[in-house]
């Protein structure tokens, strides 16, 4: 730690428990979202300008579990949103376009990060930008799997596949004196074989 510029990394989140298991075939939380698991806040005025702050202060946002599929290969999607209302998504941060998945997959392992910068605060009565980026990535394999480094295929159940979290990259609006919730989403397509997905660990990050 250089303390350069008088700011350090912090580890303001991280996640007490298991979000509960999402079977839905809607758009569903997956953090924790209960009295004793609650959803990441963002307290307003993360960004605002002062000591450390302003254009150029960060968040970098990392999680993941595991999840099943049954006999039937169904969709999912993953979306990382920017909410005022404790799960319920109000601005897509990122998200991925709709991922078929493999049949009869036993936990699976998946993980996610997410990089979000503010580029403008914005004043009173004025919203302020920030910029998005991350990826996730999902294992139809398990803490025992095998393979040969250098032999990848797209629906090869031994390798991960990773999937980028896209639109809207940029000109992400805000308003800094609002309170945010940072959530995280699944959306299966349908139920048929039970699908599941489980969040087990999430931290999230911030230079303050």
């Amino acid at each position: 730690m250089s303390y350069l510029y008088g700011t350090q990394m912090e580890c303001f989140y991280s996640m007490p428990a298991s979000g509960s298991a999402v079977t839905a075939a809607a758009i569903t939380v997956l953090n924790g979202s209960t009295a004793a698991n609650p959803e990441p806040l963002l307290p307003a005025g993360f960004f605002a300008q002062g000591s450390g702050n302003g254009p150029g202060k960060a968040i970098y946002m990392r999680g993941g579990g595991w999840f099943t599929v049954g006999t039937t290969a169904v969709t999912t999607a993953f979306t990382v949103g920017l909410d005022t209302t404790a799960g319920t998504l109000a601005t897509t941060l990122g998200k991925t376009g709709t991922i078929t998945t493999i049949a009869s997959v036993s936990d699976g392992i998946w993980e996610f990060e997410f990089l979000l910068t503010c580029t403008a605060v914005g004043t009173a009565g004025t919203t302020g930008t920030l910029q998005g980026f991350g990826n996730v990535t999902y294992s139809a394999g398990n803490n025992a799997q095998t393979g040969t480094m250098g032999t990848f295929g797209t629906t090869n159940s031994t390798f991960c596949n990773q999937f980028f979290l896209g639109a809207p990259q940029s000109t992400i609006s805000f308003t800094n004196t609002t309170n945010y919730y940072l959530d995280v989403y699944n959306t299966w397509s349908a139920t048929t074989g039970s699908p599941t997905i489980t969040m087990t660990n999430y931290y999230i990050f911030g230079l303050n």
